[in-house]
């Protein structure tokens, strides 16, 4: 058998948390994330999404993401990931999005992060991390 001649499979790994109680929205829920008003359908998606459009500001969206860098939850599993030593390419994997959008994610993250305060005339004492390779003799 020539591994070479059949065709990989797709890998992808599911993301780590799906609501698919969220992904099933009716007619009476659709409200507008700009203005809060109600929407009403407006036609498909090339992927099969519905489009909604808002009564009142006239602005369309789609009723629901299907991609996953919009979950809510999903800051919080690439930090978990990150304090694991997940690598990036292996996050985006597992989390079901493109290694560029977990790059931009990171940075936003990182950009929040507030700078601890540090008062004058206090001790701290802080941990050194070494590593060291190399065979053992004997």
């Amino acid at each position: 058998m020539n591994l070479h001649s059949t065709k990989p499979k797709n890998l992808r790994l599911k993301p780590l948390k799906q609501d698919k109680a969220r992904l099933q929205v009716t007619v009476s829920e659709l409200k507008c994330k700009y203005c809060g008003k109600d929407c009403i359908k407006n036609g498909k998606e090339k992927n099969g999404q519905q489009r909604i459009k808002c009564k009142h500001c006239n602005k369309s969206q789609q009723a629901n993401y299907i991609y996953h860098a919009y979950d809510q939850d999903l800051n919080n599993n690439i930090i978990a990931l990150t304090k694991e030593g997940v690598g990036i390419r292996s996050t985006a994997r597992l989390l079901g999005i493109s290694p560029t959008t977990l790059i931009d994610r990171i940075k936003k993250i990182a950009a929040e992060i507030k700078e601890p305060v540090l008062v004058k005339g206090k001790t701290y004492e802080v941990d050194e991390l070494r590593t060291f390779v190399k065979k053992k003799e004997g």
